[in-house]
């Protein structure tokens, strides 16, 4: 090969590779939609509706769940220059299918560049209020308390086996002062390039007595136990606002980023 040639060989490359490049970077700049996945577990095991059983967190017994679904609402995206607010942002995740997860898609988005997520549990009180079909939201559905109360924001239900007898677990959460924000800081650890973010919502984090912060919490408990609800002395629980906000209370930490 000829020295000419060579060079000309070497020019071509670089335009190629160049030019992939600028089409990589294009590709990432383009629409696309947006995943966020959430996968539920029980501590560290995932849930496994009806065939799995998990220790009661706060005193004997293990429980098993027939039945879990909660509102995600009012997601909102941040980027360096601009805001996206998700339209109709009422969405119920619920895990009574085949699949280890559920999702919510947003369609059509630039993800580049994302920095922080936010999401609302259960449903803001201006529109808990409301008689109105956005989203999922549907007054006649099983997730509606009455026309005059609003929406269920969380449903759990399932069975404690206690010595010898079957407890009924009925966990049914939500009035306005349990309407809960999270925010979430999409660091450059976090892949998003396929357009998929994964959430763990931890089922045991209902239970417990007090909140703390998300990003705390695994510090302190390697250093001291956390102190839960007992299920067999709060097995039921609808309209209580007492017991309603005793478990509203794990809303804070029961929700992270894998």
């Amino acid at each position: 090969m000829t020295k000419s040639n060579k060079l000309t060989l070497v020019f071509c490359t670089l335009i190629l590779a160049a030019t992939l490049v600028v089409a990589i970077a294009w590709h990432r700049t383009l629409p696309q939609d947006l995943t966020l996945r959430f996968h539920p577990y029980v501590g560290d095991k995932p849930l496994v509706l009806n065939n799995q059983s998990y220790k009661n967190p706060g005193g004997d017994g293990e429980f098993t769940i027939r039945d879990f679904q909660l509102f995600i609402s009012n997601i909102t995206l941040a980027f360096p220059n601009n805001t996206i607010n998700e339209e109709e942002s009422y969405h119920l995740v619920r895990f009574d299918g085949d699949s280890t997860f559920d999702q919510i898609v947003i369609p059509s988005i630039k993800i580049q560049n994302l920095r922080k997520l936010s999401l609302g549990i259960g449903i803001d009180p201006k529109a808990n209020g409301a008689i109105l079909f956005s989203g999922d939201l549907d007054p006649n559905s099983r997730m509606a308390w009455n026309w005059q109360v609003g929406y269920k924001f969380l449903l759990v239900e399932g069975t404690l086996a206690l010595r010898e007898s079957q407890l009924p677990l009925v966990y049914h959460i939500g009035f306005d002062d349990s309407y809960t924000e999270l925010n979430f800081d999409i660091t450059p650890e976090i892949n998003v390039k396929n357009g998929v973010i994964n959430f763990n919502i931890d089922l045991r984090r209902l239970f417990q007595k007090s909140s703390k912060k998300a990003k705390s919490l695994k510090k302190q408990e390697s250093k001291q136990d956390i102190e839960y609800i007992d299920m067999s002395e709060m097995s039921h629980v609808k309209f209580s606002p007492r017991d309603v906000k005793a478990i509203a209370i794990g809303f804070q930490d029961f929700i992270s980023m894998l």
